[in-house]
């Protein structure tokens, strides 16, 4: 009996422990709570995948179109998929299939990390076990040689055929995989919700698009878009037992973008809607932090733009239980190079500050500077997130400071800086004081109608 399965019947067993949500700026070390949760997951997993729809007799049922253009990135079999696709959807490792919904985990008592599969000859769940071969360098104990480089908060994957994995550790603690680049040289950029809990859907290097459509019961369907003979299309996928619609058929989408990737926003977000104000004030907060093409997004909304591969909407929520959370974009901003975030930009920061910090961060790449007055405020500390190429030169109002998409804010699917405000002369302040210090990033500056600030 392999010794997986003794850690999986010891996880289940385990009861909940404190809450402790590691924050991604710790180290590898996992804390107990996490690793408790790994272990349920697996035995979720493993229990799911071995019976009914999503086993391992249906990985036939698709087909990974990376060498075809032409096709939509995913070959699905038809308009309706199975129940659990979370469960059986998979890219090839080795003799296996790497489920991408799943994490990679540690188990910290055998000193080896595990990494869940499906058998591509029908034998159902395994576990890859990675042991230590030197400090930061671990191989698959099954004698495929696959390699574990772990890079503290990333960990690589690498098969001998030169198919590389890559694995970022996300707020809950979890090491899911965040691209996948074949020998080919083809990649794959998987993106999650602003939370870092749901894969949200996949873009590949030549722009084709997965999108994992979510109700509170799971999956409901799956909309892919690529180009055929030259035309945009884009295709739903329902998931499940569920009433068939309209959105089953093939649309073109080569002249109308927006319209067919706007996103409903969530039923319990804060802001309803995109006003001409807050397009104002994004144009404003891009013409002083950006270059000439350069988008903003901080009123609570991503860049249209970005709607096909990425949540439209990263403002506040109420929760279930009443309460206002946070979204990623309230009290702070993104700046990008385009609308859909694929080209670069230089990254400014109005003139003015008394104080900065010498040199970016070496794991966010994070710029702080200090000003007495900022636009209508005073006492504020500017925080740049994702700065390339830090140098500073002074342009007129403006002091460039780089470009963006440094460490944090650039993959395949786009690249961006993130900017925050605080009170006070705080540099950069812990990760759990940030919340109350932050400051609205469209109430710094005055805007006017034509977007215009000073």
């Amino acid at each position: 009996m392999h010794s997986y399965l003794t850690l999986l019947a010891r996880a289940f067993c385990l009861a909940a422990l404190t809450l402790c949500i590691p924050q991604l700026g710790a180290g590898t070390t996992l804390t107990r709570k996490t690793r408790d949760d790994a272990g349920r997951a697996r035995v979720r997993f493993v229990a799911v995948a071995n019976t009914g729809p999503g086993s391992a007799e249906s990985l036939n049922g698709f087909k990974w179109n990376v060498g075809d253009l032409e096709l939509p990135l995913l070959g699905l079999p038809n308009n309706h998929l199975g129940s659990r696709l979370d469960q059986s959807l998979s890219y090839p490792v080795a003799q296996f299939s790497f489920p991408i919904f799943q994490a990679l985990s540690y188990d910290d008592e055998h000193l080896r990390y595990l990494l869940p599969s499906l058998s591509t000859a029908g034998n159902g769940v395994h576990f890859i076990e990675f042991a230590a071969d030197s400090k930061n360098v671990y191989t698959s104990n099954d004698g495929a040689n696959i390699k574990l480089i772990d890079n503290d908060n990333m960990k690589v994957v690498r098969i001998s055929d030169g198919t590389r994995y890559v694995f970022v550790r996300y707020p809950d603690g979890e090491f899911r995989c965040a691209s996948i680049r074949d020998s080919s040289g083809a990649s794959l950029s998987l993106l999650y919700t602003a939370n870092g809990l749901l894969l949200h859907g996949v873009v590949d290097s030549a722009g084709r698009t997965i999108t994992f459509n979510y109700a509170s019961d799971g999956i409901t369907s799956v909309t892919q878009t690529w180009m055929g003979n030259s035309e945009g299309l884009t295709k739903t996928w329902r998931v499940g037992e569920q009433p068939a619609t309209a959105l089953n058929s093939e649309v073109k989408y080569s002249h109308a973008v927006a319209p067919l990737f706007a996103k409903a926003l969530p039923s319990n977000a804060t802001i309803r809607a995109y006003t001409a104000a807050m397009a104002a004030s994004d144009k404003t907060l891009a013409r002083i932090f950006g270059g000439p093409n350069a988008v903003a997004g901080a009123n609570g909304f991503e860049p249209a733009g970005l709607a096909a591969s990425y949540p439209l909407y990263r403002g506040d929520i109420i929760g279930d239980d009443g309460i206002k959370r946070r979204g990623h974009l309230s009290y702070a901003m993104h700046l990008y190079g385009n609308a859909d975030g694929t080209s670069d930009s230089p990254l400014y920061v109005p003139a003015g500050f008394t104080q900065n910090s010498g040199q970016p961060s070496p794991t966010d790449a994070v710029v702080t500077f200090y000003y007495p007055r900022l636009g209508t405020l005073t006492d504020v500390t500017l925080a740049v997130f994702h700065v390339a190429d830090f140098q500073m030169s002074a342009e007129g109002e403006r002091v460039r400071i780089g470009r963006i998409g440094g460490p944090g804010g650039s993959s395949a699917a786009y690249k961006h800086s993130h900017i925050e405000f605080y009170r006070g002369n705080t540099g950069l302040p812990p990760l759990a004081a940030r919340p109350r210090l932050r400051i609205d990033p469209t109430t710094v500056f005055t805007i006017t109608s034509d977007g215009l600030g000073k």
